[in-house]
């Protein structure tokens, strides 16, 4: 009877890890573990690197896409991957501001501005969490901004050796401003319908 309660265990226990590591938060880990890489060959950038830079650079920006799709394909959201995919973005977008600002001309009021957009977005979520027990998925828009920022991010990251697309870096900062401020107020709209919800 032991026998069989302890294999019990062990089945739920096997369920409860392969169902939180699926293919999703597998590549959000992934994603994780590039971002420092990245960081690295920006901050000791080099002509040799330079190509190697931008492939493994698109293609952590790419994975950051199947994620989510897979995820919403095959319903393997889970709680983790509602950390994990958030996590995986903040992480990137904050290592490569912070490695470009120091090789490059990134602006930092963007970088200011995006950081407490992320910090203020973290602490709603938590109050979310506290109240809710319930960790909110990315709002679409808030995505679009990702990819705004990523696209940005590339520009800057190609330029470091062209030092020739300074028009549309200055473009996509404005456009990417715009979306900040958008993805922001969207945001700030689920949270107050949620808290007027507990109320």
């Amino acid at each position: 009877m032991f026998k069989c309660l302890d294999l019990c265990k062990e089945i739920r226990y096997c369920y409860h890890v392969k169902n939180h590591f699926n293919l999703p938060n597998t590549l959000s880990i992934i994603r994780i573990i590039m971002a420092p890489i990245i960081f690295f060959l920006i901050i000791f950038h080099s002509p040799q690197t330079h190509y190697f830079l931008i492939v493994l650079y698109i293609l952590t920006v790419i994975l950051d896409f199947f994620d989510g799709y897979f995820a919403r394909l095959y319903s393997l959201e889970t709680e983790l991957g509602k950390i994990l995919d958030p996590v995986a973005d903040k992480l990137l977008v904050l290592l490569i501001m912070i490695a470009l600002i120091i090789v490059s001309d990134f602006p930092v009021w963007l970088a200011i501005l995006i950081v407490s957009r992320d910090i203020l977005i973290i602490i709603a979520s938590s109050i979310i969490y506290k109240s809710n027990n319930e960790i909110k998925p990315s709002i679409i828009v808030g995505k679009v901004t990702f990819f705004m920022i990523s696209f940005l991010f590339l520009l800057y990251i190609i330029d470091i050796d062209m030092k020739s697309i300074g028009i549309l870096k200055d473009f996509f900062c404005v456009s990417s401003f715009a979306f900040l401020i958008w993805s922001f107020l969207d945001y700030y709209k689920v949270y107050k319908r949620i808290r007027n919800e507990k109320k």
